[in-house]
């Protein structure tokens, strides 16, 4: 499906809602040959993955329309009863509502959100710099808006200070802003602050000053659906020839963090201060490492309806079957966006309104840190628009391939903070269904989005069944081939090939023929390279066991979480973005878009005109479809 919101390079036709393909080395390969172990094999895998083992460019979605193009395996995989069932047996309505489950997302009033950076003080690097007294002088002599007097007198203490100087020493020495030598009104800011609110992130530059007390004075909006915490992030951006050690190889340094949570239930027709010339404390590992004042605003804007007019349209950055994905600016705020457009004729026609809605729904009451959050949706006779978070760092897909595997702690970031998506799922009571790095993006700090909901089941409590054939090949569990029916453990099976696949570079029953791949997933012992940490070969041998009574996860997250894999984990740190990803992709603010390809990104954005005709019950379907804040779980979406 064409996603949640999917933004990717390319949207796959394979499915009406189809995710794009990521760009891979070999860009015009479309298949990997891949390596695969067979029961002769020896049972340690090669230590590293060739290139031309690398899996193919993209991966096909497997829906109740691809049934029949499956393996016809002897537990009749090609003949599996698509209909939707619960674990008596009983039909259950495929966009049911989950009534039972914990309201996650708490009532608010949709508005705006006013935050206004004044200044920063007390900043102290995370690590010292080297004493490179040429280019910090260099540094001092571009040095803008800032006290040059106190500089000077600054690094002439340093002259004596040694060969390294102390993160307190380091923050004295440089200022917070420099001109680009040899040219005209270029300007870089060596301290800068990130601001987010609902996945949406504002990048807010110094304006002068020293390093250690910062000048912002920079005014930033946000578009309030759902409740949510602000975060404030500052970073260093430094010559790499200043760094020591792994430093120098970071985009940018993290200095510290804070979370700064807001009361955002209050029914009001006038804009009101939440926030007062505040001083923020920020931290690093629970030290102190700045402050920052800023005043927060917000005014309630009661459900005012959003139009296409709202917009302006920057770029497209995908297609698919259903419409186009375009890059946007929402004219009040200034924020970006990923705007989604769905002809209401092609859903019709293909069947999918079920589907259309179902994911819908779950964007809507969906709020974790780690998914791709809904900003609007609305609608106009002839389309569906989706107004989401743009996530522009890429897909997981991408960097995998790019990178052949990842390491333990990296790919243990990833799978720790795919779990806490999962478990939110799960809370309201849907499974995923369609697990896979395609379907994961990394936003501009490094941290993953889930993103395509397109496959979610909804009203699956913890024992309720379904029969649904659907998935991706190399992810498909054990009990969904058998056609035995499935619960929600389904997502664990997949949440154990991703982890296979980011470890070795491969699914772990991978072959390039489906029916052989099928075989294997059902029959082949589970094979570990040496290199495979005893840990991940635990976990992994307990996610990926075929009896889904077995499972790791078969009675909750819990277990999951609890599995020495993750021992070092502190999870309330972990779900509120506090832990320093272990890798930050290369986007230098939130109008890049040098992870799509071009082939779109040159194409002329507009909202085409159709002249669809669609009679008075099948709009009726649509009905509810418009989205400016939050939803309670149960609310109906029709």
């Amino acid at each position: 499906m064409m996603s949640g919101w999917k933004l990717t390079k390319k949207l796959k036709e394979s499915h009406p809602f189809s995710r794009s393909k990521s760009p891979t080395p070999d860009s015009d390969a479309k298949k990997r040959h891949s390596h695969t172990l067979t029961k002769g094999s020896e049972e340690s895998a090669p230590e590293s993955v060739p290139e031309s083992a690398k899996p193919y460019e993209g991966r096909k979605t497997l829906t109740k329309q691809d049934t029949s193009s499956t393996s016809d395996l002897a537990s009749g995989v090609s003949n599996l009863d698509v209909s939707t069932v619960n674990e008596q047996g009983e039909d259950i309505p495929e966009v049911a509502q989950s009534q039972g489950a914990a309201e996650l997302i708490e009532r608010v009033s949709p508005g705006l959100l006013t935050i206004k950076v004044y200044l920063g003080s007390n900043v102290v690097l995370p690590v010292g710099i080297n004493n490179n007294l040429p280019v910090l002088h260099k540094l001092a002599e571009n040095a803008m808006n800032v006290d040059t007097q106190s500089l000077s007198n600054n690094l002439l203490r340093a002259a004596d200070a040694g060969d390294v100087l102390t993160p307190e020493a380091a923050a004295r020495v440089l200022p917070s802003l420099i001109a680009i030598p040899d040219t005209v009104n270029l300007k870089k800011a060596l301290v800068y602050l990130t601001v987010e609110f609902e996945n949406t992130v504002a990048i807010i530059d110094s304006q002068g000053g020293l390093f250690e007390a910062p000048n912002f004075s920079t005014v930033s909006s946000f578009d309030v659906s759902r409740s949510s915490a602000l975060t404030v992030n500052l970073f260093a951006r430094l010559p790499s020839v200043l760094l020591v050690g792994e430093a120098a190889l970071q985009n940018g340094l993290l200095i510290g963090t804070s979370r700064v949570p807001l009361n955002l239930g209050i029914n009001s027709a006038k804009t009101l201060r939440l926030l007062n010339h505040q001083h923020i404390k920020l931290d690093r590992e629970g030290v102190p490492v700045a402050e920052v004042c800023l005043s927060v605003d917000f005014k309630p804007t009661h459900n005012k309806p959003i139009t296409i007019d709202d917009f302006d349209l920057l770029k497209v950055i995908g297609k698919g079957s259903f419409g186009k994905v375009m890059q946007v600016r929402k004219k009040d705020t200034a924020k970006i966006y990923a705007l989604k457009t769905l002809r209401k004729s092609h859903i019709v026609t293909r069947r999918e309104v079920t589907h259309t809605l179902a994911e819908r729904t779950v964007l809507a009451r969906v709020n974790n840190a780690f998914i791709v959050p809904l900003k609007f949706t609305f609608q106009s006779p002839e389309k569906l628009y989706l107004v989401l978070a743009f996530i522009n760092g890429g897909e997981l897909f991408h960097h995998l391939q790019k990178e052949g595997r990842f390491t333990l702690s990296r790919l243990r970031f990833y799978i720790a903070e795919l779990l806490s998506a999962l478990e939110c799922l799960h809370d309201l009571n849907v499974i995923y269904r369609d697990l896979k790095p395609e379907n994961i993006l990394i936003d501009h700090e490094g941290h993953v989005a889930l993103c395509d909901f397109g496959l979610c089941k909804l009203d699956m409590a913890l024992q309720a069944r379904t029969s649904t054939f659907c998935g991706t090949p190399e992810y498909l569990a054990p009990e969904l081939l058998l056609n035995q029916g499935y619960t929600r453990v389904v997502d664990w099976w997949t949440l154990g090939v991703l982890l296979y696949e980011m470890l070795t570079g491969l699914p772990p029953y991978y072959d390039e023929d489906n029916d052989i791949m099928y075989k294997k997933i059902l029959n082949d012992p589970l094979r570990f390279p040496s290199f495979v940490d005893k840990d991940a070969k635990d976990l992994l041998t307990q996610l990926l066991n075929r009896d889904p009574k077995k499972r790791l996860g078969c009675n909750g997250s819990m277990e999951i979480r609890s599995h020495p894999f993750f021992k070092n984990i502190d999870w309330v740190k972990l779900n509120n973005k506090a832990y320093e990803p272990p890798f930050k992709p290369g986007v230098h603010d939130s109008m890049d878009t040098s992870n799509f390809e071009e082939e779109f990104t040159n194409e002329r954005p507009m909202d085409s005109v159709v002249d669809d005709f669609l009679s008075e019950s099948v709009q009726k379907q649509f009905g509810g479809w418009t989205y400016t804040g939050s939803e309670r779980l149960g609310e109906s979406a029709q």
